[in-house]
């Protein structure tokens, strides 16, 4: 298990150090030191959003986090758009529909995401007064240009709810230079921290809708205990936000720049490679994430048996959702992936290949990543 690469969309690859940082003796959840670090968590936070606003990090998966950026972004009955690029568009949709929103779901191609001419389109005398997206929709590794999207929707007055699960540590995002109002993410992506904390971040100037509050998602309550967790409501994962803290420490050393472009880079990397052994990407060319990469599958191979050759060589990729289960498989290239997990994934799917029977030039997919990776000075 020590040895297993795991290169699927999320949960990533954790920092064996935040692992040990994780496995400290569990302190007082109102204690100084906790309220300390717990404080300087959402700092981090705050400049990985681009946000001078608020930041709520509660237990939860990507779901809860979902609801509760909704829940606290959208009134009921207002009308909204959810901009669906793949499967998970519809946790969006879903969400805005429990609290009464009059919800409509525009649907791209696949493989295709939107522009802000699209969203202008959409916009146009559909009296929306919110956008719901996607930053990347993992099932098919689709990108959408939120800044662009954001933009266009303030032209119309439309607020903006970014699901940036895949995305956020990984990939640029501005909240305040942008005007996205809410963005949510988890913490099994790429912040590079266990399954276990939701994450929804606010533009500076947006006010948090107390409306739809719960028992749970009582923003209210929630925003206070931001301000010190001695005003706790919701007991925090105490172990997993000395992950966090430890996980964003090295997040800002490296530097946020310095890893958007790796990750960047890596994506460049899986993508030339997989095409080198004549694989057909899912996402189109702009849309191409830089978290995860989606191919189809060759004709003749069945994903549960290319799946069970990864594993077999140490490595785990994931498969299709959706219209597409059975139809593609994915790479995860977020966190802490490294150069070297993109090669060795790459060799393994070139010999899994062979194995069922699909015709590989050894080497090919490797060469090709190697000459990006060189390309970049990597």
């Amino acid at each position: 298990m020590g040895r297993f690469l795991l290169m699927i969309p999320g949960p990533s690859i954790t920092d064996p150090e935040t692992m040990l940082d994780m496995a400290k003796p569990t302190h007082s959840h109102v204690s100084e030191d906790f309220d300390t670090m717990h404080r300087e968590s959402l700092g981090m936070l705050k400049k990985v959003f681009g946000t001078e606003g608020d930041v709520v990090v509660i237990p939860g998966s990507g779901t809860a986090a979902i609801e509760l950026a909704v829940r606290t972004s959208v009134k009921p009955g207002e009308r909204v758009v959810v901009l669906k690029a793949g499967f998970f568009a519809d946790y969006l949709a879903d969400a805005a529909r429990r609290i009464g929103a009059d919800v409509a779901v525009v649907q791209s191609p696949t493989g295709r995401g939107f522009t802000g001419d699209d969203v202008e389109r959409i916009l146009r005398g559909g009296g929306y007064s919110a956008v719901l997206l996607q930053h990347v929709e993992t099932s098919a590794a689709v990108a959408n240009p939120v800044k662009d999207i954001a933009r266009k929707a303030k032209e119309f007055g439309a607020k903006v709810v970014v699901d940036g699960i895949a995305s956020v540590g990984g990939m640029e995002m501005r909240l305040d230079e942008w005007g996205v109002d809410a963005c949510l993410t988890g913490s099994q992506k790429a912040l590079a921290v266990p399954p276990g904390l939701a994450i929804v971040a606010y533009r500076k100037g947006f006010a948090p809708l107390s409306e739809s509050e719960t028992t749970y998602f009582n923003i209210s309550r929630l925003l206070k205990e931001m301000e010190s967790t001695r005003n706790y409501y919701i007991t925090p994962a105490v172990n997993m936000v000395y992950a966090l803290h430890s996980s964003l420490r090295r997040i800002l050393a490296e530097g946020l720049e310095a890893r958007y472009r790796r990750h960047e880079v890596l994506a460049k990397a899986v993508q030339r490679g997989i095409e080198a052994l004549g694989l057909r990407l899912v996402a189109e060319e702009p849309f191409r994430a830089h978290t995860v990469t989606a191919a189809y599958i060759p004709e003749g191979v069945e994903w549960p048996r290319l799946y069970s050759e990864m594993r077999a060589r140490g490595v785990e990729i994931a498969g299709g959702l959706g219209e597409l289960r059975g139809k593609i498989f994915r790479i995860g290239h977020m966190g802490e992936v490294t150069a070297n997990d993109v090669t060795a994934t790459l060799a393994s799917l070139e010999r899994s290949l062979a194995k069922l029977g699909y015709r590989v030039e050894f080497g090919s997919a490797v060469r090709a990543a190697q000459e990006v990776l060189h390309s970049y000075g990597v």
